[in-house]
C-alpha cells in the first residue's frame, strides 16, 4: 500500500511538471507581464498612502494613486481572466468571460476576510483571556496559514463551472483535506518553489541596488518582499495549475 501511495503521488507531480512546461510558453510571459503590473503598482501606492499621511493631497500624487490603484488591479483581473479562460479551455468547459472573472474574484475577497474575522475574534478573546493570548495568536495563525492554502484547488473548481462559485469554492476545501496525503506534499512543493524564486529575485535587486549604490532604495526591498510573498505563488503558475488540474482530474473524474 505504501508504495502505491508513494507511485501515485510521484506520477502526479511528475504530470503536473509536463503539464507545466508544456503550457510554460502560453503562461508565463503574460503571468509575469502582470505580475510587474501589480508590484509597480503595490508600490506606487505605498508611496502614495505615506503622502497622504505627510499630509500632501496634491493633484499630483491623487493621480499616481488613481494610476497605482488601476495598475495593480487591473493586473490582477487580466492575470486571473488569463488563468480562468486557460483553465476553462482545458477542461473543456464554457468561456470564462469578464464578468464571470468580475464575481470570481469577488467570492474569493469574501473567503479571504474568514481569516480577518477569526483573527478579529481572536482580538476579543485576548481582551477577556489575556493569559491566553499567546495561544490564541498560535490558533489564528496556523489556522490562516491552513485555510489559505486549502483554497489552492478553487481556480480550477470555479473554471469547470457545474456548480455555483460559492460551492465550488466549498468543494476545492473538501478536494484539499479528503486527499491530504496527495494534496498536502503537492502544494508544499509547488509553494517550496515559489519561495525560492522570490528568494532569488529579492538578492538580484539587493545586489542591483548595492552596485549602484542606491542605499536609500534598499528600503524599497521591503516593499518588494511583501508583495512578491503574496505572488510568489504564480511566478511559476503553470505548475501551481498544473497540480489542480490533475488532482482534480484523478480524484474527481
Amino acid at each position: 500500500m505504501l508504495a502505491n501511495y508513494f507511485q501515485g503521488l510521484f506520477n502526479l507531480i511528475a504530470d503536473s511538471f509536463k503539464f507545466s512546461f508544456k503550457n510554460f510558453k502560453e503562461l508565463m510571459p503574460y503571468t509575469w507581464l502582470m505580475v510587474i503590473f501589480q508590484v509597480v503598482g503595490y508600490i506606487e501606492l505605498l508611496f502614495a498612502l505615506f503622502s497622504f499621511e505627510q499630509g500632501a493631497f496634491g493633484l499630483n500624487t491623487v493621480l499616481k494613486f488613481v494610476v497605482a490603484l488601476i495598475l495593480y488591479f487591473g493586473g490582477m483581473f487580466f492575470m486571473f481572466k488569463k488563468f480562468f479562460s486557460f483553465l476553462s479551455k482545458e477542461l473543456e468547459t464554457d468561456e470564462f468571460t469578464y464578468f464571470k472573472t468580475i464575481k470570481a474574484l469577488l467570492v474569493f475577497a469574501v473567503f479571504n476576510l474568514i481569516p480577518v474575522l477569526v483573527f478579529i475574534i481572536g482580538i476579543l478573546l485576548s481582551k477577556f483571556y489575556p493569559d491566553y493570548t499567546r495561544v490564541l495568536q498560535i490558533i489564528v495563525n496556523i489556522f490562516s496559514i491552513v485555510f489559505y492554502i486549502s483554497l489552492s484547488f478553487a481556480l480550477v473548481e470555479i473554471a469547470k463551472q457545474k456548480k455555483n462559485m460559492f460551492l465550488a469554492i466549498l468543494n476545492s476545501i473538501k478536494i484539499f483535506f479528503k486527499n491530504f496525503l496527495y494534496t498536502f506534499p503537492m502544494l508544499l512543493i509547488v509553494y517550496f518553489i515559489a519561495f525560492v524564486i522570490k528568494f532569488l529575485i529579492i538578492a538580484i535587486l539587493a545586489y542591483v541596488f548595492f552596485s549602484l549604490k542606491a542605499f536609500l532604495l534598499i528600503k524599497s526591498l521591503n516593499f518588494f518582499d511583501s508583495i512578491l510573498s503574496v505572488l510568489s505563488i504564480y511566478f511559476f503558475a503553470t505548475l501551481y495549475l498544473g497540480v489542480q488540474v490533475n488532482t482534480v482530474r484523478k480524484f474527481e473524474e
